[in-house]
């Protein structure tokens, strides 16, 4: 009996593995994939991505349309609304975001940590185009970028050796001189002194400054940082401005959340 429950929960597993394995495959760049696409992206085989779309789409996690291709569907919409503390702190957020937006007129972003990777959590375009093609929970490394640096400055130390250690982080081509991992610990050391990542990489297309948001308990919650095109020479300029920014979201989330007023549903 043993050993039929040890096979079942194997089997569940290995389901749940492919299942997503599946929702994995859709990005903000391809929100819709054909059967063929998730195919090749999974490396499942046909019969049983076939079977797995069907259930997924029984249960409403995916959608199907006319075309034949698949999307997320709404019943993944519905439960990703329950990822409270996420949307607390984008929630808390959004007021700073759209005055440093307004005050800047540069890209802002808002990221969390996931693992060994940030997640981006917001972000507003800023009035000048620069080559950033990330979108609304799209997955970055964290050491080329600002908020990604601060995010691994306050991670715990398991978190950094192991993006750290064996030189093997993820780093653009383009970008050049590509930084030791000696050279990135002194930066985090930097990062934690002063609460702020500066971050002028020769070569890139971007440069960027970021701070710390805090949570209840002291700990480094969220990032948020300015991104400006390699060109613009006022980076240094807004380290004030982006430090008061994470101080005022910091304040949100630790001060009380606010009650909601919903409107009445009678009319009257």
């Amino acid at each position: 009996m043993a050993a039929t429950h040890d096979s079942s929960r194997a089997a569940r597993s290995g389901v749940l593995d492919r299942a997503f394995a599946i929702l994995s495959c859709f990005t903000s760049d391809q929100p819709s994939l054909t059967l063929t696409q998730i195919m090749h992206r999974t490396g499942l085989p046909a019969s049983t991505t076939s079977r797995l779309l069907k259930e997924l789409t029984a249960h409403q996690a995916l959608s199907r349309d006319r075309s034949g291709s698949y999307s997320i569907g709404p019943l993944l919409m519905e439960i990703a609304q329950y990822a409270q503390p996420m949307l607390y702190i984008r929630e808390a957020a959004s007021p700073v975001l759209d005055k440093l937006s307004r005050m800047t007129e540069e890209h802002i972003q808002l990221g969390v940590l996931d693992g060994q990777e940030m997640v981006v959590l917001d972000r507003r375009e800023g009035r000048h185009r620069i080559p950033v093609y990330y979108h609304i929970g799209d997955r970055l490394p964290v050491v080329p970028t600002a908020v990604g640096r601060v995010l691994l400055a306050y991670a715990d130390p398991d978190t950094i050796n192991e993006i750290l250690d064996q030189e093997r982080f993820i780093w653009p081509t383009w970008q050049t001189p590509r930084p030791s991992s000696k050279t990135v610990r002194r930066d985090l050391e930097i990062i934690r002194q002063h609460q702020v990542a500066l971050l002028k990489t020769p070569k890139a297309s971007v440069h960027s400054v970021a701070a710390p948001i805090f949570g209840h308990t002291g700990a480094v919650i969220a990032a948020i940082s300015i991104v400006v095109g390699s060109d613009e020479q006022r980076l240094e300029q807004y380290v004030p401005l982006i430090k008061a920014g994470a101080r005022a979201i910091t304040n949100r989330i630790s001060g009380p959340r606010p009650s909601r007023i919903l409107p009445p549903w009678d009319g009257e």
